[in-house]
């Protein structure tokens, strides 16, 4: 699972950047990116663009994979494993 402050950081970003105009609900955590058409490959550029200068995570091109951009709690999860923050679990 992954940090809350990184998620909550991706969530913050993606809802006031990349969420289209005209869609009315928020991102959350489990909205399908990918299949909804919110994440394209500019959009996910500018997305790589974001987590490598403000969360200070490069990501390689081995883990540009549609399983870790389906949602962002698997962004997330992805970003947390490649700077080495543990996981939580819940709060718990």
């Amino acid at each position: 699972m992954a940090d809350e402050k990184t998620e909550d950081k991706l969530l913050e970003f993606i809802n006031s950047t990349l969420r289209p105009k005209d869609m009315a609900d928020l991102i959350e955590a489990g909205t399908p990116l990918i299949e909804l058409g919110i994440l394209d490959s500019l959009k996910t550029a500018i997305l790589l663009n974001y987590i490598r200068d403000e969360l200070g995570v490069s990501v390689p091109p081995m883990q540009m994979v549609a399983s870790n951009f389906k949602d962002v709690r698997s962004i997330a999860a992805m970003v947390d494993a490649l700077s080495g923050i543990p996981a939580t679990d819940g709060g718990i």
